[in-house]
């Protein structure tokens, strides 16, 4: 007679686990043993194996996740609750992907900012390891690729010029608004020759057009500006008085009936 082999039943069924994934998307190692009936931490991890889940790079690896639940960002990771995932695997392995992939390397404020993590360590390793270089650019580390070290160091060089570049025309406006700010608490703790004196000396620094162009600043009638800069100019200062002699309002008479 032929002998037929037996099927041994699958003792730890996983279609309760792909349900709770579903629901849940994050597990615990503990609850996935729950799931499938408490069995050894092998038979779990081998099970989980399987169905293609991925452990968290943050909270040690405490929990899992399915492939297909995860919603992976084009840098590879995937955020839940604060609990992160990367398609890449663990925290090391992620960094070493996200750096070698790179056009300028990453600098780890940038790596700790994508991440959501720290990266000291992870950096520290690899470093060491010597599977990744670096370079000091601007009080940080910049993390670059042995194989293309040189090219990615060009690139963020040609990157930060770029940026100083597009960002002068905002460091001016802020540089102004600065300087006229300064302009307006000085004016207002001078008296009326030294604000007179004063304008006139920045109109002077100005060049042409200065007596319009601090008067549109300041708001003090261009005339006032222009008195000061001539008296500059022809050094036409009295150092003893604000006005000149007979200048300003006539003082009252006493009047001798009161």
């Amino acid at each position: 007679m032929p002998r037929y082999a037996i099927m041994r039943p699958e003792i730890y069924n996983t279609l309760q686990l792909v349900e709770a994934f579903s629901i849940e998307k994050v597990l615990t190692l503990e609850s996935v043993g729950r799931l499938l009936g408490n069995p050894s931490k092998r038979t779990i991890i081998r099970k989980l194996n399987s169905l293609r889940c991925r452990a968290s790079y943050s909270h040690a690896g405490k929990y899992y996740t399915l492939d297909k639940e995860a919603n992976y960002t084009p840098h590879g990771i995937w955020s839940f609750n604060e609990i992160h995932f990367s398609k890449y695997g663990t925290l090391v392995n992620t960094i070493l992907h996200l750096v070698t992939h790179s056009k300028a390397g990453c600098l780890a404020s940038e790596l700790r900012s994508l991440l959501h993590v720290r990266v000291h360590n992870a950096l520290a390793k690899l470093y060491a390891s010597k599977r990744l270089t670096r370079e000091r650019i601007a009080g940080e580390y910049l993390y670059l690729s042995p194989s293309c070290h040189a090219l990615q160091l060009d690139k963020r060089h040609q990157l930060i010029q770029k940026r100083r570049v597009s960002d002068e025309p905002t460091r001016q406006a802020s540089m102004q608004n600065m300087i006229e700010e300064n302009m307006c608490f000085l004016l207002a703790n001078l008296d009326e020759r030294q604000k007179r004196l004063y304008l006139g000396l920045e109109s002077i620094k100005v060049g042409h057009g200065g007596d319009a162009f601090i008067s549109q600043i300041t708001g003090v009638n261009v005339k006032t500006i222009a008195r000061g800069r001539r008296e500059l100019q022809s050094k036409d200062v009295t150092q003893d008085r604000i006005r000149r002699a007979g200048a300003g309002r006539p003082a009252l008479k006493k009047n001798r009936g009161d």
